[in-house]
């Protein structure tokens, strides 16, 4: 794959590409994280509303199942259906998608015959979208999913001469312990730099690095945010000098048009809160009623991600070759169309179908600061799934329901941070980006949140984790049928 120290020179074509669709119009990609909820979003706006010639997607093996069955896979999501409604099945278009295995936990991340293909097909533009998002990983592990990972995607990016843009994408919380964010790189990391920590590790016991893992966090909530900050400070010092951008998103949730609306694949976040209000349950989660809500629908998300891939390359070209600059960053946060957590409850309501759903709506999941209500609500929760589950097996059906409330809670505990606390930010650049664009890009790739209709997005919210639930109930009924 040749050696990885050398400096790669940005592409020196000086022509301003006046539009996003004619930026990426026959243009190679290479993506990684596409099999997750946001590459996924991705992908398919790639292949339905540009004409690229092809997209190189990083895969890794995983339950000892193929690249090619894993991409399979990331077909027979719903999101690909208004793909398949083409001509022949959308085939056309599906097959533009090249899977690619990775490894990167070899040096040789990709094969020698997979290097000379991304060589020979003139990679244009690369997303980094792959990230594990766990917040309760040990540092050692997160840091070597979001940072070291990374490093070798953007060392092997530095080897295809034809890159104009890259754009790597963080959160919003990767410096969360701040109450502003700013849109640059914070380099101030503790002992030294994560290379430090990791130096340290390797000599310490399971135990010790238990209890060092709170004075690295410091005021860090988890290890995922700390190690996207990681990540965010190795491009600054290593990898500057290549086209790259870095993007931050905020809380990243279910579709509100493209490619239909209420679209959402998991239950990480607030789609999996809101599960035990669908089951007709009610919910009280911790937080502080006045914290201001950063969230995006993800086909705004992804649509902010394309613009930025071609905004960072005219910014790369105006600079001229060589250039050495800070890394551009671009905050997708708004300041004025936000709503917060009180709100949370008679939003959520506007998704229910009944007329008595929708007048008590508002009281089945509700955002308090008060933890003994907070108990309180969970206690009678789980008392209600332990009595449902003694039902179930005396007719002999399957006792999930206590667990899968324990899952709630978990995932309602993993995130009490980010609605105990407000953060404002700096956003010109993101800001700038939108108000430069053409009318039609902007038909294009709608991503303004402040004019987003947060009552009209939220009417499709609980639709569509409640059929998020429906498509894993059936997947799951289907792998049990095929054991059988």
């Amino acid at each position: 794959m040749g050696d990885f120290s050398v400096v790669r020179e940005v592409p020196s074509d000086d022509r301003k590409v006046e539009s996003i669709r004619e930026f990426y119009e026959d243009s190679t990609v290479l993506l990684t994280g596409g099999t997750g909820f946001i590459g996924k979003a991705l992908l398919e706006k790639l292949l339905r509303c540009f004409e690229v010639k092809s997209v190189f997607l990083l895969i890794r093996q995983k339950r000892n199942k193929a690249v090619d069955e894993r991409l399979d896979e990331v077909f027979e999501d719903v999101i690909f259906d208004a793909i398949k409604t083409a001509p022949n099945g959308g085939k056309s278009l599906l097959a533009k998608v090249i899977p690619i295995e990775v490894n990167f936990q070899s040096e040789a991340v990709i094969s020698s015959a997979d290097y000379d293909r991304l060589l020979t097909a003139r990679v244009k533009i690369v997303f980094n979208v792959m990230a594990s998002v766990k917040f309760n990983e040990d540092i050692e592990t997160a840091i070597d999913t979001n940072v070291l990972s990374s490093r070798k995607l953007f060392l092997l990016a530095q080897q295809l001469p034809d890159v104009q843009t890259i754009v790597h994408v963080s959160t919003f919380y990767s410096n969360c312990h701040r109450t502003h964010i700013e849109e640059r790189i914070y380099e101030d990391l503790p002992f030294g730099g994560f290379e430090n920590i990791l130096a340290l590790f390797r000599y310490l016991t399971p135990e010790e690095k238990d209890r060092l893992k709170p004075i690295i966090l410091g005021r860090m909530p988890n290890s995922y945010t700390f190690s996207k900050r990681c990540a965010e400070v190795m491009i600054q010092q290593q990898f500057r000098q290549l086209p790259i951008a870095i993007f931050r998103p905020p809380i990243v949730t279910s579709a509100y048009r493209e490619p239909s609306p209420g679209w959402v694949n998991n239950f990480n976040g607030p789609a999996g809160m809101v599960v035990p209000a669908i089951r007709g349950q009610v919910y009280w989660c911790y937080g502080a009623d006045d914290a201001t809500v950063h969230m995006v629908p993800v086909d705004y998300c992804v649509n902010a991600l394309l613009a930025v891939g071609w905004d960072n390359c005219e910014r790369k070209r105006e600079l001229k070759a060589n250039t050495r600059e800070v890394v551009p960053v671009y905050n997708y946060a708004f300041r004025d169309n936000v709503f917060r957590n009180r709100d949370v409850g008679a939003l959520l309501a506007l998704g229910i179908d009944s007329t008595v759903g929708r007048i008590f709506g508002r009281y089945t999941i509700h955002i308090s600061s008060s933890t003994f209500m907070r108990k309180l609500f969970i206690n009678w929760l789980l008392l209600q799934a332990c009595v449902a589950d003694i039902f179930n097996k005396l007719i002999g059906k399957k006792a999930k329901n206590y667990d899968t409330i324990k899952r709630v809670v978990a995932l309602e505990d993993s995130t009490s941070y980010f609605r105990c606390h407000s953060w404002t930010a700096e956003n010109r650049n993101i800001r700038t980006l939108w108000d430069q664009l053409p009318a039609g890009d902007r038909q294009l790739l709608p991503f303004d949140v402040e004019t987003l209709d947060w009552k009209d997005y939220f009417r499709y919210f609980v639709k569509g984790v409640a059929a998020a639930l429906c498509r894993q109930t059936k997947a799951r009924q289907r792998m049990c049928d095929q054991k059988a």
